[in-house]
């Protein structure tokens, strides 16, 4: 009873939350500034995955070796087709940005952009080093 009770005032919580994110994504989506950074940093964040899925590739080829063990199981679990999981993900936060651009999905995206970037960096130079 008492379970039942508390499970139902989590799932009201989640849903007036929910509710109240989707009237700020509708917001967003009013603004022309912000939809057109949301499309920006969304096609950034493919490319960047994209970057991110070459780099890894020829680092691994000159000897280099994967140190997110995500990643990792994924290369050993998936062989070649290791990036298809790692690309649907990007997508799926592209569309998140897209579907909400506010400034705070903004500045984060923006902020995981330039992650992103030093990683595919890095990337790029550890496999040119290494051929």
């Amino acid at each position: 009873m008492i379970t039942a009770g508390i499970r139902d005032s989590i799932g009201a919580a989640i849903m007036r939350r929910a509710h109240r994110y989707g009237r700020v994504a509708e917001r967003a989506r009013q603004n022309p500034l912000l939809v057109r950074a949301g499309y920006t940093l969304a096609g950034l964040f493919v490319f960047l995955g994209i970057m991110d899925v070459f780099s890894t590739n020829w680092a691994l080829s000159v000897g280099a070796y994967e140190l997110n063990d995500g990643v990792r199981a994924a290369q050993e679990y998936l062989g070649s087709a290791w990036y298809v999981p790692k690309m649907a993900l990007q997508a799926m936060v592209a569309a998140m940005i897209v579907w909400s651009p506010n400034r705070i999905t903004i500045f984060i995206m923006t902020v995981m952009c330039g992650w992103t970037s030093s990683i595919v960096t890095n990337n790029f130079v550890i496999a040119y080093s290494l051929s």
